[in-house]
Order: structure tokens, then sequence, then C-alpha cells
């Protein structure tokens, strides 16, 4: 009887939250849907309409959380106000509309660092938009008891996930029935996305619902006051051990370190956030909340001096921008911290949701800002040669090797984080081709490190440049489009193609037609066209991608859209491949 009526209340409460976060859970089984069709039509899909498909299923992956923000600050603030909340519903239309159209518009690090920032902004939102105009004086319990729900749904649903599954691997074993690996891909989209969110949204706290310090978890209690907090305690004394050294060899911090205390600063500031309900009654997080903030102030100078001296010689890049925004934000909530009484943390979230936000969006975002000083950089190394003649660049080869590789370096850094159009002084037609032509030396980016460094490891990508080349499919009766992730064997009419993606086999009646290493194909198409630094981004003719093979009855045609690799040591390996497979079978009627 329990276990019913516990399953009963599961599935009541799964009925509750469709009815308190329709759009939400709407938009969750849309894209579970959406996502299921773009895997089985995947293969008939051109690389075009393959990018919108993953740009319109990011941009519903958005609007989850962003529904579910503005389903809280409705439920909270204006919930019987039908004109507000047509207007709030209308701004997330516009929202979800912009990031499909514009900010997602070019596929590349730059859009998927922002969509990620974006994600991260939307999630910290969830957390404080409900009490953001309440005086609400147990945020932290309630914030908690999210985190709590959150761990709740993760059992819940990897029960479920873990049972299905194993009820499909036994069917299969047993009675052979070939069922296809897609199938438990499904089985997770439906319970992740449908299941698990569902379940969630019934856990999370009403409006007007309070929470009292009583109910603090013991278990939470003990973690963090006996175990946690005198790991970070630990962690400090080391980290003042290290910085002690410096001052007394005066040899300057690695990058790395820099991240660290980042992380661990971070950590310790969501530990500050939750032993905040123990102040008033436990000792040893009284004296941590007086002490840390105040001890870890020190250790964020030599931080700062570090990526401070990183970026007096190499420059603003996004993950420098970031270690020192967020390290900034980081010292004013310790600052905050150190003089503030009684604290108000609802500051933490609201105030690393703005920092988030701006990083990622706007005039002073980490690629507006590294953009700025990597062109500011560039022109500071030309000025010092003597190479800028108004606004064009003068050709010189007898500058230092240093130079020459760090203009090099700032060149590669535009091609493959934002585009060459970027560099002010570059000419409209630049391309790393022309570098003798423009500079008078060689492109020869060292992005690994010094010369010297053992790491000797590059990249390559080939990509088919389709516009204005037209492939000609006429005269043939199957095309198929195959990407990494698909292995699968392939039914054709009478014809079973296997294993496409590595030893490509077409075989009618068990007898093989056609038996082809595709990845030979490929090394053979990279070693004509090179692995060299500059053709990371390199975009080639159809006519340079295909390969034409005749077997027992069949012809095909091979044109791929993508290979890239890694190059260690001189040895080439290739890592991806995508390509359109023609097939014409010549022993049709």
């Amino acid at each position: 009887m329990k276990f019913l009526y516990r399953l009963r209340s599961i599935f009541q409460g799964i009925k509750q939250s469709s009815e308190r976060f329709p759009i939400t859970i709407s938009i969750s089984t849309l894209l579970t849907v959406l996502l299921i069709y773009f895997n089985e039509n995947l293969q008939s899909m051109a690389s075009l309409q393959q990018e919108r498909w993953v740009r319109l299923n990011m941009t519903l992956g958005m609007g989850i959380l962003l529904s579910l923000c503005l389903d809280l600050l409705k439920e909270n603030f204006f919930k019987d106000d039908k004109r507000k909340t047509f207007l709030t519903y209308l701004f997330g239309l516009v929202v979800l509309g912009f990031n499909y159209m514009v900010l997602l518009e070019d596929f590349n690090i730059v859009s998927l660092t922002r969509y990620i920032g974006m994600m991260i902004f939307l999630l910290i939102v969830f957390f404080y938009v409900p009490v953001i105009w309440n005086k609400d004086r147990n945020y932290e319990l309630r914030v908690i008891d999210i985190f709590g729900s959150i761990f709740e749904t993760a059992i819940y649903s990897l029960v479920l996930l873990l049972g299905i599954f194993a009820i499909i691997f036994t069917i299969d074993s047993l009675f052979d029935i070939d069922i296809e690996f897609k199938l438990y891909y499904y089985i997770f989209l439906i319970v992740f996305f449908i299941f698990a969110i569902s379940f969630f949204l019934s856990k999370l706290p009403r409006d007007g619902e309070t929470f009292d310090k009583k109910n603090y978890s013991q278990s939470m209690r003990i973690l963090l006051t006996y175990i946690v907090i005198p790991l970070i305690s630990v962690y400090t004394l080391i980290l003042y051990v290290y910085f002690a050294k410096i001052l007394i060899t005066w040899e300057w911090p690695k990058g790395l370190v820099s991240h660290l205390v980042v992380w661990y600063t971070a950590i310790s500031i969501g530990v500050l956030f939750l032993i905040t309900p123990l102040l008033e009654t436990d000792k040893i997080s009284r004296y941590f909340k007086t002490l840390f903030p105040k001890l870890v102030l020190p250790i964020l100078l030599m931080m700062f001096l570090s990526i401070g001296q990183r970026i007096n010689q190499y420059g603003v890049t996004e993950n420098r921008y970031y270690v020192l925004v967020f390290g900034i934000w980081i010292a004013l909530i310790m600052i905050y911290f150190s003089i503030k009484k009684p604290l108000k943390n609802l500051i933490i979230p609201i105030s690393l949701s703005l920092v988030v936000l701006n990083s990622v969006i706007g005039p002073l975002s980490s690629y507006s800002i590294s953009k700025y000083s990597q062109n500011k950089r560039l022109e500071d190394i030309l000025n010092s040669n003597s190479m800028i003649s108004g606004n064009n660049i003068v050709r010189k080869a007898d500058i230092s090797d240093e130079d020459k590789t760090q203009i090099s370096n700032i060149i590669y850094y535009f091609d493959n984080k934002h585009s060459l159009d970027d560099v002010k002084l570059l000419p409209n037609d630049f391309d790393t081709e022309n570098m003798v032509a423009v500079f008078g030396f060689e492109y020869n980016p060292n992005i690994w490190g010094t010369p010297t460094s053992p790491y000797t490891e590059r990249y390559f990508h080939h990509n088919i440049y389709l516009a204005g080349n037209p492939i000609d499919i006429a005269s043939y009766d199957y095309y198929l489009q195959l990407a990494s992730w698909i292995n699968e064997s392939i039914p054709l009419d009478d014809i079973l193609i296997k294993d496409p993606l590595l030893n490509l086999s077409m075989e009618r009646e068990d007898e093989v037609l056609i038996s082809l290493n595709i990845e030979e194909v490929a090394m053979d198409i990279v070693t004509r066209l090179g692995t060299d630094p500059d053709l990371e981004k390199a975009q080639n003719s159809p006519e340079e991608m295909t390969y034409e093979h005749t077997g027992k009855d069949l012809k095909i045609k091979i044109i791929f859209t993508t290979i890239s690799g890694v190059v260690t040591d001189e040895e080439v390996e290739i890592q991806s491949i995508e390509y359109i497979l023609l097939i014409d079978d010549l022993n049709k009627e």
C-alpha cells in the first residue's frame, strides 16, 4: 500500500507541475520529440540542414530554463495580471528568436561559449527570481531545499532509467530481437527531458512557502563543518606556503595557479553561503565566516599579480578575461563578507548572474575586450618594428623571431576564435597564405608554448565548400549523409551497409559487393591536402574531397564534408569523419 501511495503521489506531483509550469514542460516534451526526429533523419540531412536543427534544439534547450524563470516571476509577482503575463512571455519569445537568428547564426566557438554563458545566467536567475523583491530571511534554506530536490530527482531518474535499460537488454538477450542502440538513447531523452524535469518541478517551493532553520540537515551540517571547512583551511595553508616560496625565490606563479585560486575561492563562497543559517549556533562556522574572507584576500592579490603579468605579456584573451573578471567578483564578495553584518546572501547570485551575462553579451564582454586587446598588442608590436605607415602594414623580414612568432600567434588567435576581418590593420582580402606578401615573413604560430616545448601536437580540419559547387546526384540511386556518431548497419532495399565509418562493407544476400577502409581513403585525401596549421579551417572543393569506387554490381562516390584530426610528432591521426555516400546500383532493373 505504501508503494502504491508513493507512486500515486509521484504522478500527482507531476500532474500538478504540468499545471503549474505548462510552457516549460511543453518545451521539454517538444525538444524530446525533435531530438528523436533529428536522430532518425540525420543521415538524409545536408550539413546546412543539420546545423539548423542543432540551432533549433539548442534554442529550445534555452527555452526550458527561460520559460521556467518567467513562470516563477509571474507566479510570485503578477499571477493575475494578464497584460504583464503576455508581455513577459512575448519578451521570452523575442529572446529565443534573437538567440536562434543572431547569436547562433554562426556556428563557432564564440556562439557556443556565449550560449553556455547564457544558460549559466538563466540557471543562476532561476535560484533567486522568486525572492528577488521579497525579504526571505532563510534564502539559503530555500536553495538547499532545491539542491535536495535535484538530488532526489537524479536518484529517481537514474533508477527508472537503469530499470528500463535492464528490461530492454533482457528482452533483447532472451528473444534475440536485435534492438538498436538508439532505443537506449531515446529512452534517456524521455526520462531526462520529460520525467526528470516534470518530477523536479513538482518539488519546487511554492509562492509563500517558508523554511525553518530547525529543518537544516544534520548530515549537511556535519559535512560542511567537519569535512569541507577543514579541507578548505588546509588548502589555504598550502597556498600561503606556496606564495611564501614565491616571495623568497621571486619566481612568479604559473598560469595554472590563477585557475586553481579562482575555483577554490568560488567553492569557498558557496560554503560560506550554505553555512549562514548555522552562524548563530555553530562555533566552527562562525569562526570560518569571520576569518576566511580576510585570510583569502592576500591569496587573491597574488593571483591578480600573476594574471596581470600574463596579460601584460600576451594581452587579454577570453580565458584570462574570465579569470580576471571572476577573480574581481570573488574579491568583492570576500570584502563584503568581511565587513557586512548581517549577511544578505541574495547579493551573491544576483551579482554573479550579472557578471556572467556581461561576460558574454555587450561591449564589455570577453569577446569584445579580447579582440580590442589583441588588436592593440599587434599594433604595438608593429609600431615597435616600424611596420605601420598610416593604416597600412609595411613588409619587413628582418625583425626578431620572437616578434614574428607573436604576430603569427595573434593572427592565429583571430583566425580560430573570431575572424581575420576583426584585425583592423589587415587588408580586406587577407589570408594566412598572404603572410609573406603582407608582413614579409612566413606564417608560423607557436600556439603550444616555447619553440623548445616537447609538446608538438597540432590540429587540422578540412571542410567542403559547397557554395557555388553543386553536387550532381542524377546518376545515383541513393544519397546518405554519414557522421562519426553513426556507425550502425543501414538497410537500403536489398543492400545492407555495415560499419560505414571504419571498414565500409556493402552486401546483398550475404555477398560482399564493396569493402573499403574509409579511414585509409580519408588519409589519402589528408596527405594530398596537407595538415599545416594555416589549413586548420581549410575549405576545399567537392572534387578535392571526393573518392569514387566501383565494386561488384555497385558504384559509389564518397564526398567527404569534414575530415579532422591531430598531428603528433609528424604522425597523423584522423579523429572525425563525415561524408556523403552516393550509391549507383548497377544491378537494378
